[in-house]
């Protein structure tokens, strides 16, 4: 009963304070992705069902990966009660449930493709923290139809008069160090903590989950230790989903020092290279190989340029043989 009464209130206030824009339901329904890809919050909703019986499925921004907020139903809302919501709703709304807050998330027509999304989030854990509201807008993710027909080849233009070539610089030194493409989520390491969320040991930040461990609470114990010891309050990747490449920093540079028991192996920075292996691409110091990227050169050449310019010199771990948390330091 609560959960309809805070529902129906924000969705009287939203569509009291909005233009109100009618859609049919299938314009809600489908896979809608963040236009901001350096968002914080929401990053990726899937709404589907027909008529009133609709569900929710959402996203948030987490490291290594997105979070899975789970699917929840979801109500449509006509502009009356005698509106016609299959060919005239005005706004969808879905409640989360995390266990230590809860978000309604509702969202409205935009323009082609677009959803606009007003999310209000309170916390259900007694910590006092304010409730606080957030705005995104979402795209829709098209279907693929299929491989594109191939295009025809133009017929050749006559070649011109010959040019001496430009010098060009060798293009392994080119490769090896391209610009760096990276996502940095901040988060302050005060006020990060513990918290067992459905049976998962997990270290978040207010709503925000950034490492989860599974049932190591041990490790997962351990690890806040560690962000907390090196004030780490940036959580980056870079590369691809498959090989993504994980680090922490301390105010944009690596984190310094030395803990008591620390699990780490050091590695040259001036002596590592980017090698094929057998069919795998690794970064290697000497004979030992540090990280492997399988079929992915140019993932591993990004992270190897961010191990240049961060200067990193060591890769630590909680919980070998099988790490759940892995760490690099100066």
């Amino acid at each position: 009963m609560k959960r309809t009464i805070l529902t129906t209130a924000f969705a009287i206030a939203f569509l009291l304070h909005h233009t109100l824009v009618f859609a049919a339901i299938s314009q809600f329904t489908g896979t809608w992705e963040n236009t901001d890809p350096n968002t914080g919050g929401i990053t990726r909703l899937i709404i589907s069902g027909r008529g009133s019986a609709l569900k929710m499925h959402a996203w948030g921004k987490c490291h290594p990966q997105d979070c899975d907020w789970g699917e929840v139903g979801a109500t449509p809302y006509a502009q009356d009660i005698n509106g016609k919501i299959e060919s005239n709703a005005v706004a969808v709304s879905g409640l989360f449930d995390s266990g230590f807050s809860q978000t309604l998330v509702i969202v409205r027509p935009g323009d082609s493709n677009l959803l606009r999304a007003e999310v209000f989030t309170r916390f259900t854990d007694g910590s006092k923290r304010s409730g606080y509201t957030a705005e995104y807008t979402f795209s829709r993710k098209l279907r693929r139809q299929g491989p594109a027909l191939p295009q025809a080849k133009p017929l050749p233009a006559p070649a011109p008069a010959p040019t001496p070539a430009p010098k060009q610089a060798p293009k392994q030194a080119a490769a090896q160090l391209p610009s760096i493409d990276q996502e940095c989520i901040p988060f302050n390491p005060e006020t990060a903590e513990l918290k067992n969320i459905d049976g998962r040991w997990s270290i978040v930040d207010g709503d925000r989950l950034l490492f989860s461990f599974g049932s190591q609470m041990l490790h997962a114990q351990k690890a806040l230790s560690i962000i907390r010891h090196y004030r780490m309050n940036q959580s980056c990747s870079a590369g691809s989903p498959e090989t993504e490449f994980r680090y922490l920093l301390v105010n944009g540079k690596a984190p310094q020092g030395s803990m008591p028991r620390e699990d780490f192996a050091s590695f040259n920075p001036n002596a590592i290279e980017v090698k094929s292996i057998g069919g795998r691409w690794k970064i290697v110091d000497g004979s030992n190989w540090i990280f492997d990227f399988g079929n992915r050169e140019e993932d591993a050449r990004k992270a190897f340029a961010i191990i240049k310019k961060y200067g990193f010199t060591r890769t630590c771990y909680v919980g070998r043989p099988n790490p759940t948390f892995i760490y690099l330091r100066k």
